[in-house]
């Protein structure tokens, strides 16, 4: 009898084993989907506006969800469609139009790092306001990847006058506040939601509207005049498609499956690829900056499932 209880045990240990490491290799893998999302948007600002990039991301993401829009239509939750605007207002829609107009000013790889104060807040949201349960280790490893990313940006502040340009560095502030609220509404109010219905009706409602404010702005004109439009295009679907409509299904599915906090260290890798990208786009890296990514990385470890 107990040799059979061990091999139960052994089972469910491996499998437990092997969810972690699923959700850690999905950690990783949408932080290289977002971390080039910054680069995507910087080369898209070279023919459209910062409110321009905004809609086109929304909007072409509301288009890319139709499809899933009709599939599920008789099983939408139309009483609560307020929560669903809400879950695409503050996971993508509003941070869009602050990453954009942020990276006006400031370069690429700084607004990734300064993006990865996101599970600050994700943890100070979750226990103000939906009392969630943390312990010590998971907010030891908060503040580790937060001193991590403080540093970093201490040294692209000396080397691109980031103390001159405060203001856009807010506007990652409010989105990263934003990113925080997301993934705890949708830990707390949507876990009995399967992540492509949430996210389907949520775009679809919030997408659409964009999409058909576009022949009103200067789009269509920059698309057919501007000669790098057809790339910046190019960019803004990988963007739209790629690092919103299926990263955030991942996203989401991956805070139901651990928590808000784990889920949201995903801002804690992101920087590593943006600088990397950056690195490729002609910015330069340093010995220090590799140290404040060991650092970040040591958080995320701390901040792991239990």
């Amino acid at each position: 009898m107990s040799h059979k209880f061990k091999i139960i045990k052994n089972i469910i240990q491996f499998m437990s084993e092997t969810n972690r490491l699923k959700s850690f290799l999905t950690l990783i893998f949408l932080s290289a989907i977002w971390g080039t999302s910054f680069i995507l948007i910087k080369k898209s600002l070279t023919v459209y506006a910062p409110e321009e990039v905004a809609i086109l991301r929304i909007g072409i993401s509301g288009l890319a969800f139709t499809p899933f829009f009709i599939k599920y239509f008789k099983d939408h939750e139309w009483k609560r469609w307020p929560l669903y605007v809400l879950v695409a207002l503050t996971g993508s829609a509003i941070p869009a139009f602050l990453f954009a107009t942020a990276q006006t000013e400031i370069g690429s790889a700084t607004v990734g790092i300064l993006n990865s104060i996101t599970p600050i807040f994700a943890l100070l949201i979750g226990i103000v306001f939906f009392k969630s349960p943390t312990n010590l280790k998971q907010m030891l490893g908060v503040f580790i990847g937060f001193l991590g990313t403080a540093v970093l940006i201490a040294i692209d502040a000396a080397a691109d006058d980031l103390t001159g340009q405060l203001l856009y560095g807010s506007l990652i502030v409010v989105a990263s506040i934003l990113y925080g609220a997301n993934v705890n509404i949708v830990k707390e109010w949507f876990a009995g939601i399967t992540p492509l219905k949430m996210s389907t009706l949520a775009f679809f409602l919030v997408g659409m509207p964009f999409l058909f404010i576009i022949p009103f702005t200067d789009i269509p004109a920059k698309t057919l005049s501007d000669p790098y439009a057809p790339y910046a295009l190019g960019y803004m679907t990988i963007l739209a498609v790629v690092s919103t409509m299926w990263a955030l299904y991942i996203f989401y599915q991956l805070v139901q499956d651990t928590s808000a906090i784990f889920a949201s260290s995903v801002a804690y890798l992101i920087p590593i690829v943006a600088l990397m990208w950056g690195v490729f786009d002609g910015e330069s890296i340093g010995i220090l900056h590799l140290l404040c990514l060991a650092v970040i990385v040591s958080g995320v470890y701390l901040v792991r499932i239990d």
